[in-house]
């Protein structure tokens, strides 16, 4: 599902339904999604914004969410609630995740954001993170058999492993792709070893999950690094996980300008693309996946779905 789509017009709409916007402000990304719910109790989501505002960037140099990054997430979250606002929107839910979650100045961010916005934030454990995205992501995706689903953000991981649509583990792991574009890549495009130490990185965090009882299963990237992998590679080059290489290998060759026009996304997401490329490779390794695939990040859906059923 893109993150940008047409506003339906007013009439096109049942106004009388309660309108709820959801919020995820990511390590790389600020996201909202506003949804009512029909008359059968399934969520309708109309509206999708997102901006790369790298919240997190030197989180982990620094301890602190930078000034700059601040002002750009408000000025994002000022904008984005207005226009939940013109859309009927009357119920705010949000949660930051882990750039927030670690700053030692995380939660006058978020008394900021409340003030200036109205927009109560919870910062969330990566465990509930990993529970909205599961509950996010059933009905939009196959969940049978053995799935491990990978949801990498900027500057966390959440690695969900599943049977039969049911969740038998999950963990939060501090990777994600701008955690690891500021560890081990300086250049533009990055270099080999570059990417080899984001993938190395990652394969040696995730060896104790116990990915061998998902082995053979299905690989399941959800946000941003899976929606642009998607974008990367044709369709059916998403299936095959030797189809990792050829991404990682586009990616060392294309400056993360060049990045950015072709997919469609900011230079500054575009720039941290690699690394999370990267990551999920690195899990693939210790997975060995019979096949991998991309989804739509399912920790605003899962909000949502939570907001609707009073849960939130």
């Amino acid at each position: 599902m893109p993150e940008q789509a047409p506003i339906q017009s007013a009439s096109s709409r049942d106004t009388a339904a309660p309108v709820v916007a959801a919020f995820d402000l990511g390590s790389n990304t600020i996201k909202m999604t506003v949804a009512r719910r029909s008359h059968d109790g399934a969520v309708q989501e109309f509206l999708w914004r997102s901006e790369t505002v790298r919240l997190g960037q030197n989180i982990e140099s620094t301890g602190k969410l930078a000034a700059d990054r601040i002002d750009a997430a408000m000025a994002t979250l000022v904008r984005f609630a207005a226009e939940a606002r013109s859309e009927g929107a009357t119920r705010f839910v949000g949660v930051a995740t882990e750039a927030t979650r670690i700053a030692s100045n995380g939660a006058d961010f978020l008394e900021r954001v409340h003030k200036d916005t109205g927009i109560e934030i919870q910062t969330i454990t990566g465990e509930i993170e990993a529970e909205l995205t599961f509950l996010g992501l059933q009905g939009m995706v196959r969940l049978d058999g053995n799935v491990a689903v990978a949801d990498i953000g900027g500057a966390s991981t959440e690695l969900i492993l599943a049977r039969d649509g049911s969740v038998k583990w999950s963990r939060s792991f501090p990777l994600g792709s701008g955690r690891s574009t500021d560890r081990f890549v300086e250049q533009d495009p990055p270099t080999e070893v570059e990417l080899a130490r984001c993938r190395d990185d990652a394969k040696a965090s995730v060896t104790d999950a116990p990915l061998a009882n998902v082995e053979g299963g299905r690989l399941i990237v959800v946000g941003g690094t899976g929606e642009y992998l998607d974008r990367l590679l044709p369709v059916e080059a998403l299936r095959d996980p030797a189809a990792l290489e050829q991404a990682l290998g586009k990616l060392r060759a294309t400056p993360s300008s060049r990045l950015a026009s072709e997919l469609g996304i900011p230079e500054a997401r575009a720039r941290v693309l690699p690394a999370g490329v990267a990551i999920v490779a690195g899990i693939a390794d210790v997975m060995a996946p019979e096949s991998f695939e991309a989804a739509p990040s399912g920790i605003r859906r899962g909000l949502l779905i939570s907001a609707f059923a009073g849960e939130m």
